[in-house]
């Protein structure tokens, strides 16, 4: 069974609320003694401090970071520049008398005559290939040929044939 409540009770009930709210708003607005407010009072320097100094602390890690990064990467640096040199003399090291070949009236240098002769050798691969494409698509156009040759031919043999059958048929 349901409970059931008239709205005056409602009403009476909802103006108890109001009172109290209103109560509760007046003790808000009122001011604050000057007692509580100096014991309550929090120390935000105190605490602005403190976080300053973990920045700090934590930016010194970084700067210590990148530091080592930096020396890390310096030395990479110089390994490979002292790399390079390397290879720069021992470039420099064969382009002595050993490096050219001398004829009647020029030099020629000895890489340059091997890269001469491979592209010889490339120019000579492509233009046997391009004679094998050439030789490849005559022999198949050739069989193309003769197969519509060989199907009408096929044609006229069946055609001979029945020509063939009619005669023996009237004899």
């Amino acid at each position: 069974m349901a409970q059931s409540v008239s709205n005056d009770a409602l009403w009476v009930k909802l103006s108890e609320m109001d009172k109290k709210l209103d109560e509760l708003s007046v003790k808000q607005k009122s001011p604050v003694p000057a007692q509580e407010s100096v014991g309550d009072k929090y120390d935000f320097e105190r605490e602005k401090r403190e976080i300053i100094i973990e920045i700090k602390k934590e930016l010194g890690s970084l700067e210590r970071h990148y530091d080592d990064n930096f020396k890390s990467r310096k030395q990479d640096i110089g390994i490979l520049n002292g790399n390079i040199l390397k290879v720069f003399d021992v470039v420099e090291s064969q382009k002595g008398k050993d490096a050219y070949f001398n004829f009647w009236l020029f030099k020629v240098r000895k890489t340059s005559f091997v890269i001469a002769v491979l592209s010889l050798l490339v120019l000579i691969l492509t233009m046997f290939c391009m004679k094998q494409q050439n030789d490849y698509s005559l022999l198949m156009d050739e069989y193309y040929r003769q197969s519509i040759t060989i199907q009408e031919l096929d044609k006229e043999i069946k055609v001979l044939d029945k020509k063939q059958l009619k005669e023996q048929k009237k004899k």
